[in-house]
């Protein structure tokens, strides 16, 4: 078997398309013609859109865009500092400046809150660029688009096939502009599209991708054509041509299966990382499909003595292709000189991209090679451990903390109304009943970890990523209740009678007793008693703005909601899908909860929410299917 290098990337070309290019080849017509338009039409029926105008580069398809809704040089658009420089870069042709927006430190992509603040009246357009395959909040961007009139332009490089609210990328705003590029995944060595539904932008750039000439002069040397033509604006030499058409169209008849593979490697890497507390495996939008054209892993840097790139450096040295998207722009010498950002200017994109290396993912990758690259990582991972506690991570994973600092927020913001308990009496209290209750319940906790060890195999506690205080992402501690490796299999929710859950498990969890170690927790700061509680990237990624600003206190190991769903497994059970029922159900239920919690925080209503919990706890009643989402 082979065993050489795992390249970053590789083109999956067959033999369909060296059919395909030769078919041309024997044809006569290598340049734009019949198949070059074949492929535009099966290209917009694949997105939904109606309109798609094909030419040599993404980087094309970007500043055809932007001249074609008419950008003009002082003009301003919104791009966010995590991106390739072309989808900036094209803005300076036209005399128009790129103003950087930060990005949301969970996906990596536009920030539409930081976006808002940076709005002006010289502002006419906003760019999403969708990092890794991944959609940006195009909900979120439409709206900030339609408050201040601007034009909205996709970049999709790296978004084919992706969807947003069950709609494929290319079919949602005027314009989106997606790239060929050979590491793309649809490729044809070079090459992009721009899809919009309405005519009239298809038509400007239709005649400025080949030299502001009229329409039909493509074909002026075929016999078909006519000799005469006129230049009706001051074009460009952009166009497609029919021998990448030809790769074109096999490719898109691949697309979805191209698609299925990144995503079955995806999921491989996610389930073999997820529970390692140096690395942080890319959260995913519950509303979205991802194209997966990127897998990018970041470094918990607070459990690695190893520097990112180093981290890569050691994975090259065991054949191990590995790359980072993206340097932001704004730490490039010409964006420092041009528009005087400096480094500081973006401190989430920054912090993201000195943790961040992308993995190779492609189509053919081969098992094995998926294996190799999991081996790799794991083994550069205990070479730089640093042997310190893991229960506190990089603060780089944050969940748009901006939302913290929203000036219309009117509930729970912090600093409104802060009186002592909220600014230092809350926390000392945290303090002080932490470490008496460890010192106090030191007994019966070695008594659960012998337990664990006794009756099940692996370790005694249980760390999985949880989201903090302004979004920071930390490792929530429990005593071990499912059965090694579990986790990675099944709901991502636990329900009555789950078969992971050990029988010990089953106990520790009727009683929190699983929960004990989270005392830790409080102790250094990750949490407190009382609060919110946290929950996984996965879940607060899906967030509203108005439910972030539960983020804006520390999480708590018990809050209202945890009261009154004490019996949250069998009340799941209750439903046939447990996972979307929690999410679409259960959870906003909660987070509307402690929203309420937020305007009312007060030691007495936290030594109430104490005593409640105990009381929960020693006096266990079942409680309807129902009747958590009644009890208001």
């Amino acid at each position: 078997m082979d065993r050489g290098p795992v390249p970053f990337a590789l083109p999956s070309i067959g033999q369909e398309e060296i059919d395909a290019v030769t078919e041309v080849m024997r044809s006569g017509w290598l340049t734009m013609g019949a198949k070059t338009f074949e492929f535009e039409r099966a290209f917009a029926q694949y997105v939904g859109a109606r309109f798609a105008v094909a030419v040599s580069s993404c980087t094309a398809a970007l500043h055809l865009a932007f001249e074609a809704i008419g950008l003009v040089s002082g003009d301003e658009v919104l791009v966010p500092t995590t991106t390739f420089t072309a989808t900036a870069e094209t803005l300076t042709y036209l005399g128009a400046r790129p103003v950087l927006v930060d990005v949301d430190p969970i996906t990596m992509n536009l920030d539409p809150q930081d976006a808002r603040r940076r709005v002006t009246p010289r502002t006419r357009a906003i760019v999403p660029v969708h990092l890794a395959g991944q959609p940006c909040d195009m909900t979120e961007i439409h709206r900030l688009a339609s408050e201040h009139n601007l034009r909205v332009v996709e970049d999709a490089a790296h978004a084919l096939p992706a969807t947003y609210h069950g709609r494929r990328i290319g079919s949602i705003s005027e314009l989106t502009a997606f790239s060929f590029y050979a590491t793309k995944t649809l490729t044809t060595g070079e090459g992009g599209m721009v899809t919009t539904d309405r005519e009239a932008l298809a038509n400007r750039i239709r005649m400025m991708r080949l030299h502001g000439i009229s329409r039909d002069a493509w074909n002026r040397y075929s016999s078909e054509g006519d000799w005469y033509y006129e230049v009706q604006e001051a074009g460009y030499k952009y166009n497609f041509t029919d021998l990448l058409a030809a790769i074109g169209m096999v490719q898109l008849a691949k697309c979805d299966a191209m698609r299925e593979a990144r995503r079955r490697t995806a999921t491989r890497y996610s389930a073999a990382f997820a529970d390692n507390p140096a690395l942080e495996v890319p959260a995913q939008r519950n509303d979205c499909a991802n194209a997966w054209h990127l897998y990018i892993l970041r470094l918990c840097q607070d459990a690695l003595a190893l520097g990112r790139d180093d981290f890569i450096r050691e994975l090259k040295a065991r054949g191990v292709g590995a790359s980072v998207h993206f340097i932001p722009l704004h730490l490039h010498p010409y964006y420092q000189r041009q528009f005087g950002y400096r480094p500081g200017d973006f401190p989430q994109a920054e912090a993201q991209y000195r943790r961040c290396l992308s993995l190779p993912i492609y189509p053919s990758m081969r098992e094995e090679e998926v294996e190799r690259v999991i081996a790799a990582v794991n083994e550069v991972c205990c070479l730089g451990q640093t042997g310190r506690p893991a229960s506190r991570t990089s603060s780089g994973a944050q969940v748009l903390a901006s939302a913290a600092e929203e000036s219309a927020a009117p509930v729970g913001s912090r600093g409104q109304g802060r009186g002592f308990y909220r600014s230092m009496g809350k926390r000392l209290f945290d303090v002080a009943a932490s470490a008496t209750g460890l010192l106090l319940l030191l007994p019966l906790l070695a008594v659960v970890a012998l337990l664990v060890k006794l009756t099940s195999t692996g370790p005694i506690f249980y760390a999985q990523s949880r989201v903090g205080l302004d979004g920071k992402t930390f490792r929530i501690l429990k005593f071990r209740s499912m059965r090694m490796g579990a986790d990675r299999s099944g709901p991502a929710v636990t329900s009555a009678r789950d078969p992971r859950v050990t029988p010990l498990g089953s106990y520790l969890r009727r009683y929190k007793l699983d929960e004990l170690p989270q005392l830790w927790n409080v102790l250094i700061g990750d949490m407190s008693l009382v609060g919110p509680r946290p929950e996984h990237p996965v879940y607060v990624v899906g967030y509203t703005s108005l439910q972030r600003r539960v983020l804006t206190v520390r999480p708590g190991i018990t809050d209202i909601a945890s009261i009154l769903y004490r019996d949250e497994e069998a009340f799941l059970a209750s439903n046939s899908n447990p996972e979307l029922f929690y999410r679409q159900v259960v959870l906003p239920h909660k987070l509307s909860l402690n929203l309420r919690y937020l305007e009312r925080i007060s030691a007495a209503s936290d030594f109430g929410l104490i005593l409640q919990t105990i009381k929960a706890l020693l006096i266990r009643k079942s409680v309807s299917a129902h009747s958590p989402i009644i009890q208001t």
